[in-house]
């Protein structure tokens, strides 16, 4: 579905009964789709594209009608499960299938915190370095809520009491200018074509966006000249507004981060590895660059319905990126 409030009910929902949420692409295509239902087999579909569930024989929910449930006297909240392991499934993303069809990644509940306390500890946002009369502060999020990078940041704003501000369907820029001034968004991450896109478009001096403090970005290479372009044209953001991050699905989120003067010295860096993400550089040539390893508790369990995936015996996720180490 279309990021919306009504589908992060729907996950915390999910969660709630002691089921596995599989975030399914709203951009499939009818075979994508059914590839994807066919290898997950789920108890249910909830959905705002009932047309991409043909012959999957699971129950067909709309997902908006999640958000009609708040309020209502009538809805008895369910008995929540268990303590569950570490090691269980917390949540099935698909990778976005550039090389075939998508691949189902099985995350754990071990996966998920570590990333989160990795991200917190490097913003200085674990629980006791929050001030308690902070203002809460304002996050847009615009990626797609079924990939990896918008679903950490939907929880890391979850623990942090952040409120949450999606735009409606697809990305477009000048609705965004429009939510970032009446909003009052503090913080928006995005892939740096989103990025482009907000610089180029025709309004962009017309709107007040002197609220936006972070500017996260990653996803794809973030070339130096779009880091200088919106130094200038949000000053605000200058020296300690800026970020560029690495990671993938298979990692768990986010396993890279260069902000600050990382980022000022080497502006064609992914940055350091966060917390407790090792990295390695496998088979490098006489430049050192070579395929790209990752060991953290984050990565990935394995990939759904296929026997041998990316992560050796040793515990290294093979990312298939090149990279070398300054």
């Amino acid at each position: 579905a279309y990021n919306s409030p009504d589908w992060m009910l729907a996950l915390w929902a999910i969660w709630s009964v002691g089921a596995v949420p599989v975030l399914g692409n709203r951009w499939w295509s009818p075979r994508e789709a059914a590839h994807s239902l066919e290898l997950a087999a789920p108890r249910a579909v909830i959905t705002d594209a009932p047309d991409l569930t043909d012959g999957c024989g699971a129950p067909v929910l709309d997902i908006a009608g999640f958000s009609t449930c708040l309020g209502s006297a009538e809805v008895t909240p369910p008995e929540v499960p268990g303590p569950r392991d570490e090691d269980d499934a917390a949540v099935i993303l698909f990778t976005s299938g550039s090389s075939g069809m998508p691949k189902a990644v099985e995350l754990s509940f071990r996966a998920i915190v570590a990333n989160q306390h990795n991200v917190l500890a490097r913003a200085r946002q674990l629980p006791h370095q929050l001030p308690a009369d902070a203002p809460q502060p304002v996050n847009l999020i615009c990626t797609p809520l079924f990939h990896v990078g918008a679903f950490a940041t939907q929880l890391t704003q979850t623990i942090t009491g952040g409120r949450i501000v999606f735009n409606a369907g697809r990305f477009d820029a000048g609705r965004v200018l429009k939510i970032i001034e009446a909003e009052g968004v503090q913080r928006w991450g995005a892939v740096p074509t989103m990025a482009v896109r907000l610089l180029e478009h025709p309004d962009f001096e017309s709107y007040d966006l002197s609220t936006l403090r972070s500017f996260p970005m990653g996803g794809a290479p973030v070339p130096p000249v779009l880091l200088e372009k919106l130094a200038r044209r949000l000053p605000q953001l200058a020296r300690r507004g800026l970020a560029n991050m690495w990671g993938m699905t298979e990692g768990g989120g986010f396993l890279t981060l260069a902000a600050g003067a990382d980022l000022e010295r080497f502006a064609d860096t992914v940055g350091r590895a966060l917390p407790t993400v090792e990295l390695a550089i496998d088979r490098p040539d006489d430049n050192g660059v070579g395929e790209v390893l990752v060991r953290s508790p984050t990565v990935m369990t394995g990939y759904l319905g296929i026997d041998r995936g990316a992560v050796d015996s040793d515990g290294w996720l093979h990312t298939g990126d090149l990279g070398h180490l300054h």
